[in-house]
């Protein structure tokens, strides 16, 4: 095994570690009384509007996958939907395991069903990211601007566990980086088969994720990307509504809680124990403030219920897009 490989399975051990240590973490600082409550919140709750947030999550892994098509096509590159829409859900249960390796997978699926160029089709992958970055922070500043308050004392209360004051040792790992990415550009500089071919996969990137602006159907690109964020922060919102504790709930701060839950996703393997603490923490804040008994308690069910039903109906699509997707591409049929 090769040092690289070595040193990504440490990785993934740490992410699945720290998820193990957070998840164990919540249950430890609760009670007797609070875990009896915690039982409590979880079974009370309605199915039905839990199962109504899983429609709408099916639906936004749909529409995302329909979306795929419009910065594809502009470039050349033809795939069936069923295609795309199997691709990204094998790209979502990659990423339960191997953080930030889904995006990669996707484009590797299309290239064995459809033989679509991974730099290209990584490039659109690209785009997504950047147009979900954007719709992300604007989520977020506008939290944040309708409860500057309540955001402050929530982010005050998180940052002694997941943040901290720069260390010196930190600020010289900067140099380190640096260091690293001016060895990479003298070595570029002197291999010119290499910097080729680094050349050409950006060249690629770039192509793929100027692709927006090549779009002949903008505005089919817009609708999908307004119903795939809609979709989100409703089936967000019902497993609220689902609990009788946290009905009440003000809607920003909700928000809120979809922004704290969305960083703790990028802690852990799948927000594993950081995606349920952090909305647990943050909808506490606000059942404390309500004046609710057992808070946390509270707080933290509502929070597991959202990712553990999120993430086993991922994993259950992502499985049979797993089965489900052509596994070698036939030139015959593109012919």
């Amino acid at each position: 095994m090769t040092k690289s490989s070595l040193f990504s399975l440490f990785k993934i051990l740490v992410s699945i570690g720290l998820g193990v240590y957070l998840t164990w973490y919540i249950f430890d600082n609760m009670s007797a009384k609070d875990i009896a409550v915690f039982k409590s919140a979880i079974l009370d709750s309605n199915p039905w509007l839990i199962a109504l947030s899983l429609v709408l999550a099916f639906v936004a892994y749909l529409s995302r996958a329909y979306r795929w098509k419009f910065t594809l096509h502009p470039l050349g590159f033809m795939s069936s939907f069923q295609n795309q829409y199997h691709s990204l859900m094998i790209g979502y249960l990659v990423n339960m395991t191997i953080p930030r390796a889904g995006e990669f997978t996707r484009a590797l699926m299309l290239k064995r069903s459809d033989n679509i160029a991974v730099a290209g089709s990584f490039g659109t992958i690209v785009t997504e990211r950047i147009v979900d970055m954007l719709i992300l922070l604007s989520i977020a500043f506008g939290a944040v601007f309708l409860n500057k308050s309540e955001a402050y004392a929530i982010m005050s209360n998180l940052k002694k566990g997941f943040l901290g004051e720069t260390s010196a040792e930190e600020s010289q790992f900067s140099y380190w980086i640096l260091g690293f990415f001016g060895c990479v550009a003298v070595v570029l500089i002197l291999n010119k088969k290499l910097r080729d071919k680094v050349f050409g996969f950006l060249r690629s990137l770039k192509d793929g994720v100027l692709s927006i602006f090549k779009m002949q159907k903008l505005g089919a690109y817009v609708f999908h990307t307004i119903l795939i964020w809609g979709s989100y922060l409703l089936m967000f919102a019902l497993p609220f509504w689902a609990l009788e504790e946290t009905a009440n709930v003000p809607v920003s701060g909700m928000f809120l809680a979809f922004i704290f839950g969305a960083i703790g996703i990028s802690f852990t393997n799948g927000g594993m124990g950081a995606y349920p603490l952090l909305i647990g923490i943050t909808t506490a804040y606000y059942l404390n403030d309500m004046g609710v008994a057992d808070s946390l308690a509270i707080g933290n069910a509502l929070g597991m219920v959202i990712w553990a039903t999120q993430t086993i109906f991922l994993i259950l699509l992502g499985l049979v897009s797993l089965v489900l997707m052509p596994k070698k591409y036939a030139a015959d049929e593109k012919s």
